[in-house]
């Protein structure tokens, strides 16, 4: 038996208990019912599925929100015990390891139907099959206190194009005695730290994996520049976890951070006074490199043993349409819907910092489809962060890095 599925046979056993009979099937009144996993807010979707519901009265929703800090072992330990929701929310980099053991239903006749009108199908598909429909994509951009750039002598974000610009402009902000910081420099979190850092390093040409996916290549001159940049950076940091800087940023105490549109929805609630703006994540220098940030989806699958498929598969094609899609955008203000023609609502183009998230997703990077991303990316952000924190040189760190990920690559030939 494989490493990864000794992973899913050992959660299975571990979780099998608390998961329970939660199987899919008929309803006392001869509906059919669909097990729905999800990771967005109750209240966001509700009215879509009531809508859903009523369209088509002879399915009922059941719907279940996970958290992104556990949502990957309850949906792993739920296939493991053959008891997986008949319809599922994946985020993008999961996706692999999931389609590589074969768990996921095949949908490349659905795929088929649909693919000329939706975006992000690269995403979907795995080893020549398409085993998930596209849903919603993101990224993430540089955030920038308008008032604390004005006070270091820097008029706009005209200032903040460069590798260059950006640590100069940190520096100048910079003042710790009286706790303001020039830059927010992620750490201590699982799944960001590599979100945060790689965007500089796939702007200046650097990658995790080789074209074909069989070495590490982040060891390369191109990643150690990068890496060199992003240590002068915390120089002029607050270094720490996702929610401190967004609670600094709307606190006026943060001058430039790079997070999600999601920070658009709260900061005017939050923070109204605030006034900031919203540009492209630095590239290396003006005639070098790309303007490169973190390219996320969330996709929708079907499990092949989940009970509902063709269910499952028509609230999938229903929540995929641009309406449904645009709703999640409109509240969460932190999505694009992947329906072709979403970037022509009024949503994005009446709202100049959702066009500047339009404009990033144009050279932001997805991660490969790889079997084994979950575990490359984590041996990533444990040694960036070992980086961060001193305790290994920038080399070293790279190093073992890559020393790490090709040992997984081995055992998984």
């Amino acid at each position: 038996m494989t490493k990864l599925g000794v992973w899913f046979l050992g959660l299975g056993f571990v979780f099998m208990v608390a998961l329970g009979c939660s199987g899919s099937g008929g309803d006392s009144s001869g509906k059919t019912v669909v097990q729905f996993w999800q990771f967005w807010p109750t209240e966001t979707l509700e009215p879509i599925i009531t809508d859903f519901e009523a369209k088509h009265p002879s399915i009922d929703v059941e719907m279940q929100q996970l958290t992104w800090a556990s949502g990957l072992e309850k949906i792993t330990a739920a296939v493991a015990a053959g008891q997986p929701p008949d319809l599922c929310e994946l985020g993008s980099t999961w996706f692999a390891k999931f389609a590589s053991t074969g768990t996921l239903a095949d949908v490349s006749t659905t795929a088929a139907e649909l693919e000329s009108q939706y975006l992000m199908w690269d995403a979907c598909r795995y080893d020549g099959k398409t085993y998930g429909l596209p849903w919603l994509t993101g990224t993430r951009a540089l955030f920038f206190n308008k008032s604390l750039l004005q006070e270091a002598g820097f008029a706009s974000d005209e200032a903040l194009k460069t590798w260059s610009d950006l640590i100069r402009v940190a520096q100048a902000i910079h003042n710790p005695t009286d706790q303001v910081y020039g830059y927010g420099l992620n750490s201590g979190e699982r799944y960001i730290q590599f979100k945060k850092f790689m965007p500089y390093a796939w702007g200046n040409g650097g990658r995790v994996l080789s074209e074909d996916g069989k070495q590490c290549t982040i060891n390369s001159p191109q990643v150690l520049e990068a890496l060199r940049f992003y240590l002068e950076l915390k120089e002029s940091a607050l270094v720490e976890k996702q929610e401190v800087l967004d609670q600094a940023f709307k606190d006026g105490r943060l001058g430039l951070m790079v997070s999600g549109a999601w920070m658009l929805r709260t900061i005017p609630k939050d923070a109204p006074e605030l006034d900031f703006g919203v540009a492209l994540v630095p590239r290396p220098a003006a005639d070098k490199g790309t303007h490169a940030s973190f390219g996320g989806g969330e996709l929708l699958v079907t499990f092949g043993r989940s009970k509902e498929k063709e269910a499952a598969l028509t609230l999938a094609k229903y929540l995929m349409e641009v309406d449904q899609a645009m709703a999640v955008a409109r509240v969460q203000q932190s999505v694009l819907p992947a329906a072709l023609g979403a970037n022509k609502d009024p949503f994005f183009t009446e709202n100049p910092m959702q066009g500047v998230f339009l404009e990033q997703l144009e050279t932001a990077v997805f991660p490969p489809n790889h079997a084994l991303w979950v575990e490359i990316e984590d041996v990533v952000d444990s040694w960036i962060e070992k980086a961060v924190y001193g305790k290994e040189t920038p080399e070293k760190a790279l190093n073992q890095a890559c020393k790490e990920i090709d040992a997984l690559l081995a055992r998984q030939r």
